[in-house]
């Protein structure tokens, strides 16, 4: 019978190219076939092992399910439900024993990668799924601190090689290594086309543990030689297999030899099906004889997918990351088993899926006697990564150091035994780590150990790694801290425990304290010069003019010293402050140091305060026309201010007390901004009409119908009905048609079981979100207001503690919630029906998250926290959000409201320190793209900016408009990947880009707001990194993975055509292309360390100038001409810029080195004039560099920060007044060069912030008082 003739049959034909061979199966009923490479394998869910497992009476002694650690090799046989996944990845790794590669495995943390890979993978390759992989040699590895060394010692045991000297040559030299190494695999095999086979598991610890970037980038070489292939040089040798987390995508995008493996078909892991979750449950239990209850197997699947939608056909879509709670649930149940039989009740005495973790965890803690439970909160802190901004991870660390760090390491050596018995904790050879970071998010007390004084964790775990690099540096004078940071470090290890530190970060510590000194003590000798001098000064009548001059200059400096110190000790904790104190130095001795702190204030908020209520201020909130700002407090007033100019902010009349009779919570203006609502202790709201906000008019009685505090009110869009939450756990509508008679609409709605913290409508007023105390976010379908209708159940699992804010994105499809779990989290509420969790939560907060607010543009999300900050995230991706710059810092307590100004521009924030701050955004920072910006680039007029991004977007922004910068319509996708470079023609009309979808496009911009599509450059057969304009716009330049440059007419953008071959010899990618200001010159750099000069006189016949310049131990990323054509720059992944003169392009020399970036540098230009060099680098930074003497270049300066992740891209506008910056925070940076902007801002933006007793406490009695913008 056919598969038509019986639709329950199911037939898989297995075809493998090329070889000629035809493998058939039929299966019927619930048996299924499946086809790996050449094998071919049958299984049948019913028979045999049901059979069994009902015939067994004895007990069943076997576990068949590993909880939280991932199957092993020999635990195969118990491994079900992914054998479709398994078969497609030996599909692809038998056709990369022809083109080679790395194959990639990315998967969600807790997807099951793991156990993929070990007991699903080598398993069948142990049974020659791929011919002859049965004899192969295989080596497993995750990469630890140390990847190159565990690399080393794994393929020493099949060269015969000391693992020390093979670390060394994998290092120099990996081709030779892997050559050796084909050679003896080959030998021992006996087989001229043997393979050895690569697991690189966990491969995340490669950017989690190991802080050597060098090791980091040679491991990644030698794994790529290793698989062969286009990028790896060669045949393959080897069969590599890495297995990601894919929150660790960006991280690799950033590697070019991992960028590549990303776009060569990877494999990604996502959620079983319903069918591969009823095998993986049932068929274990089967095979050791279990039998499994009825209805245990639905109920584990409901649990499993409890914070999700069961899909249609029965296909579950829980979240990927949740398979570690069911195997520990399966694990936990099988210990609660009734004699041979997996029970619901068993199941449920674990605590079901969401607390089986807790439950095992709970349960081992609570038998540790009371010093063991001290011990087992400093272990397990030890063994947690904490994240800044991203998920926080596990880590590995030695079991000596480990059991050491205490005063009894018996008694953590029992701990940690404890905990591993309970399979919580992995102990292998001389490590330990937690089994599965899920038992980071699912044990509430580790949890609250993680999140207590978070800011003491991160500043250890900073300090140790500050540390690890300084030491491997060999002792580095300029990576020692200092300042803030120095301040901040022992302010921690003042009060840390005993052992809290480890003897280098002690040692780094100890010579930053040192270095300090002797900086302390140049700087006391000359106050103590001064002090001497003033005596003198004052009892001796006869001084020389010279000699007053010199003392007074002696006092300036002393006194500028000490500003600068005061300046840097208040960055952390009010901004406005520190900006204000760089200006007075600025006054006093204007210098590099000076310059660059001021330009750095330019990119940073600053806020200014307003006469201060006379209690706590709960909210603060502007009129929708932009003129008013009302705030309110414990005080029991609400006060209105003029915002119109928000530097100059007015307390519009008296407070508004009347119908006021308690603490105010919450404020809302309508959508007019004719009336205002105040919300109150006292349970009721009151409605004034603010239409003359100089003369606000009670409106009627105060609304009545709350049994208890009013806490959150919100007004509709249309501005017709006003929603109340309350501590009664209810939430009222009101018909405010007419806001003098104001209607209860329907019955309260009633869902929530605790306090109602917070209201908000969508944009379209069809949906009311509440957020209550309950940890819940209940979703409310109010298009009839006197119907509304519960959305589903309501959004749990998110957040561990009470919700206390919710806010919704202007465009309706994203949801932000802030809890008192100390995290904010984003929802997808398109489908309000269907609401899905987005990415994971916002950390950083080390407080509860008091309020949540959008930009007007969507793009940037505000929170406001306990911790006295606000902090802005980029959340243009709302899957994937990240930190914009620092924390806003000023408040003295609790911030509780934040609120964006309708043009975007300010934000109010009002706190339990009783003030209310007005803070001017800077106009400099651009964001819009979803991903990271990897290429900047001006117009020849200076009038509009590109950024390309990862994102396949291309975006125009006008520079224009005096209000700052405003984008140019939407963004221009035309490449299939993302984008790589950008560049102008010399006319301004056209533009180029360049992608990893292997194409260079043309755009013509005659007109910036309707740039069309031209021409596309389709001749790379990898990413094209680089894209350059000749000057007078006739050649454009590409340059790509493919290690060649193409050269093309562009006469006629439309129709572009190459001129005449590919320029090749590289030995990797070429990274940069650049023409010289004479359009003679072509300067390249690439992967090899090399860069190139060529001549492009006639670019159809372009010729190479004399040999490639070396002098960069890496890789070079980028290179620049000056404008007067003799200085060429280059910037390489050795951290370093170098400058030529290429004054003769055929005999270049060197000239100076500029160092001071700590990480790699992407990218370098010359200002116009020519003077000064910008450089971004992956250290987060941008930095200045005076290069008037090119011999002796010197830094300008401190670095140039607001970037939060790697800076890919700076350039110079035309007129050399304005950098731009693009980084993989996903935002650009424009920063005013010249500083007299920068001082005008800070001046509007801070006003009267330096007061005469802050002067006195700051600068000192030396200067009398002279505030800087006075």
């Amino acid at each position: 019978m056919s598969p038509s003739e019986n639709p329950d049959a199911e037939a898989e034909p297995a075809r493998v190219p090329g070889d000629g061979i035809h493998l058939e199966a039929t299966a019927s009923d619930a048996a299924r076939v499946y086809q790996s490479g050449r094998d071919q394998h049958i299984h049948h869910p019913r028979g045999v092992r049901d059979q069994r497992a009902a015939a067994r009476d004895d007990p069943v002694r076997e576990c068949p399910y590993p909880g939280l650690a991932a199957f092993g090799p020999e635990q195969a046989g118990w491994f079900f439900g992914r054998d479709k996944l398994v078969a497609e990845l030996v599909t692809r790794l038998d056709q990369r024993q022809h083109t080679g590669g790395m194959q990639l495995v990315i998967a969600p943390s807790g997807a099951g990668k793991s156990s993929l890979l070990r007991a699903g993978l080598l398993p069948k390759l142990d049974h020659a799924a791929l011919p002859g992989s049965d004899r192969w040699p295989k080596v497993v590895l995750t990469p630890t601190v140390d990847p190159l060394w565990v690399l080393a010692a794994n393929l020493a045991r099949l060269t015969d090689t000391d693992v020390l000297t093979l670390v060394g040559d994998l290092a120099e030299d990996p081709s030779r290594c892997v050559a050796q190494l084909a050679d003896a695999v080959r030998d021992r095999a006996d087989d001229p086309h043997a393979r050895v086979v690569v697991v690189v598991d966990q491969f995340e610890e490669l950017f989690t543990l190991c802080t050597d970037d060098r090791q980091r980038r040679a491991f990644i070489e030698v794994l790529v030689r290793l698989a062969g292939g286009p990028t790896g040089g060669g045949d393959p040798i080897g069969v590599v297999v890495v297995g990601l987390r894919v929150d660790f995508y960006a991280a690799c995008v950033d590697h070019p030899r991992l960028r590549a493996a990303l776009q060569d078909a990877p494999l990604v892991v996502g959620p079983m099906s319903d069918e591969e979750l009823r095998e993986a449950i049932s068929f274990p239990a089967n095979d050791v004889g279990l039998a499994v209850e009825p209805g245990l197997v639905e109920l584990l699947l409901h649990d499993l997918g409890s914070t999700a939608e069961i899909g249609a056909n029965g296909v579950t879509s829980y979240e990927a990351g949740r398979l570690p709670l069911l195997a520990h649930a399966l694990r936990a149940s099988w210990q609660q088993r009734d004699g041979s039989v997996l029970t619901v009740q068993g199941y449920r005495h674990t605590g079901h899926i969401r607390h089986a973790v807790a439950t095992t965890a709970e349960e081992v803690y609570a038998n540790l006697d009371g010093a063991g439970r001290l011990l087992a909160q400093s272990l397990f802190l030890r063994l947690t990564k904490i994240g800044d901004g991203t998920e926080d991870t596990r880590r590995r660390v030695p079991r000596a150091e480990l059991l050491d760090s205490g005063t009894d390491p018996a008694a953590a050596a029992a701990v940690v035994d404890a905990f591993t018995r309970a399979r919580l904790l992995t102990q292998q050879r001389d490590t330990v780590e937690i089994t599965h970071e899920v038992l980071l998010r699912s044990w509430p007390r580790l949890r609250e150990w993680i999140d207590t004084d978070r800011v003491g964790r991160l500043t250890q775990q900073n300090l140790e790694e500050a540390a690890t690099a300084w030491h491997h540096h060999g002792g580095d004078q300029s990576l020692l801290y200092r300042g803030f940071q120095l301040d901040t470090a022992h302010n921690w290890a003042s009060t840390a425990p005993h052992n809290g530190l480890s003897p280098t970060a002690q040692g780094f510590l100890t010579a930053s304290t040192r270095a300090r000194r002797r900086s302390t003590r140049r700087r006391t000798t000359t106050i103590a010069a001064l002090a001497t001098l003033t005596l003198v000064a004052s009892t001796t009548a006869v001084i020389a003019v010279v000699q007053r001059g010199e003392s007074v200059h002696q006092r300036d400096s002393a006194v500028y010293s000490r500003v600068l110190a005061e300046a840097d000790q208040l960055r952390g904790t009010d901004t406005s402050l520190s900006a204000q104190l760089n200006l007075v130095a600025h006054r006093m001795q204007p210098d590099d140091e000076t310059y660059t702190r001021l330009l750095n204030a330019e990119n940073t908020p600053l806020s200014t305060p307003l006469p201060p209520h006379k209690d706590q201020v709960s909210s603060a909130v502007f009129s929708p026309d932009g003129h008013t700002l009302a705030t309110g407090g414990k005080d029991n007033t609400v006060r209105l201010w003029n915002v119109t100019d928000p530097t100059r902010p007015t307390q519009l009349g008296q407070s508004l007390t009347t119908n006021i009779h308690d603490a105010v919570y919450s404020l809302a203006f309508s959508p007019d901004s004719r009336v205002l609502a105040v919300a109150e202790n006292d349970k009721t709201v009151s409605l004034w009409n603010v239409a003359d906000p100089a003369r606000p008019i009670a409106l009627g009685q105060p609304l009545v119908g709350h049994r208890n505090a009013v806490s959150s009110v919100a007004f509709s869009p249309d501005g017709h009905i006003l929603a109340t939450g309350s501590a009664d756990k209810s939430v009222l509508l009101w018909d405010v048609t007419d806001p003098t008679q104001p209607k209860v609409l329907g019955q309260p709605l009633v869902g929530p079981t605790d306090i109602v913290w917070s209201v908000a409508f969508s944009p379209d007023g069809h949906t009311l979100a509440v957020g209550d105390s309950d940890k819940s976010v209940w979703l409310w379908n109010i298009t009839d207001p006197t119907q509304p209708k519960v959305l589903g159940q309501p959004l749990t699992g998110g957040h561990s503690n009470m919700i206390i804010s919710v806010a919704f994105s202007p465009d309706g499809r994203t949801l932000a919630t802030g809890s008192g779990d100390q995290t904010v989290r984003l929802w997808n509420v398109a489908d309000p029906t269907q609401p899905k969790v987005l990415g994971q939560p916002l950390t950083g907060h080390t407080n509860i998250v008091l309020s949540v607010a959008f930009s007007p543009d969507g793009h940037t999300l505000a929170s406001a926290s306990g911790d006295q900050t606000v902090r802005l995230w980029n959340v243009s991706d709302p899957n994937q959000p990240t930190p914009l710059g620092q924390p806003l810092a000023g408040h003295t307590n609790a911030v509780a409201s934040v609120a964006f100004s309708p043009d975007g521009r300010t934000l109010a924030t009002g706190s339990y320190d009783s003030s209310v701050r007005l803070w001017a955004l800077p106009d400099t920072l651009l964001t819009g793209h979803a991903d990271a910006v990897r290429a900047v680039a001006f117009s020849p007029d200076g009038r509009t900016l590109a950024t390309a991004g990862y994102d396949r977007s291309l975006r125009l922004w006008n520079l224009t408009d005096p209000r700052g910068p405003t984008p140019l319509g939407g963004a221009l996708i035309g490449s299939t990947a993302a984008l790589a470079s950008v560049a102008f023609s010399q006319d301004g009309r056209t533009l180029a880009t360049g992608s990893f979808d292997q194409t260079a496009r043309l755009w013509n911009v005659t007109d910036p707001a309707r740039p069309k599509a031209l021409g596309q450059l389709t001749s790379h057969a990898g990413a094209v990194m680089s894209v350059a304009f000749s000057p007078d716009g006739h050649t454009l330049a590409t340059g790509g993975y493919d290690k060649a440059v193409s050269l093309w007419n562009v006469t006629d953008p439309a129709r572009p055509r190459a001129l005449g071959q590919p320029l090749k010899g590289y030995g990797g990618s070429v990274n940069s292309v650049v023409f010289s200001p004479d359009g003679h010159t072509l300067a390249t750099g690439g992967t090899d360390g090399l860069l190139r000069l060529w001549n492009v006189s006639d670019p159809g016949r372009a010729a190479l100038l004399g040999l490639p310049l070396t002098g960069h131990n890496n890789i070079v990323w980028t290179v620049a001409f000056s404008p007067d054509g003799h200085l060429l720059a280059s910037g390489s992944g050795d951290q370093s810029v170098r400058l030529w003169d290429v004054t003769d392009p055929v005999r270049p020399k060197t000239l100076g080195q500029l160092t001071g970036h700590t990480n790699t540098v992407y990218s370098v230009a010359f200002s116009p004039d020519g003077r000064t060099i910008a450089s971004g680098s992956s250290d987060t930074t941008v930095r200045l560099w005076h290069i008037a003497d090119p011999n002796h270049p010197t830094a300008l300066g401190r670095p140039l920060t607001g970037h939060t992740n790697y800076v890919y891209s700076v350039a110079f506008s035309p007129d050399g007044h304005t950098l731009a910056s693009g980084s993989a925070d996903k935002s650009a940076r424009l920063w005013e060069v010249p500083v007299e902007r920068d001082i005008g801002r800070i001046c509007s933006a801070t006003r009267d912030t330096l007061t005469a007793p802050q002067w006195q406490n700051y600068v000192g009695n030396g200067m009398p008082y002279a505030p800087p913008c006075g």
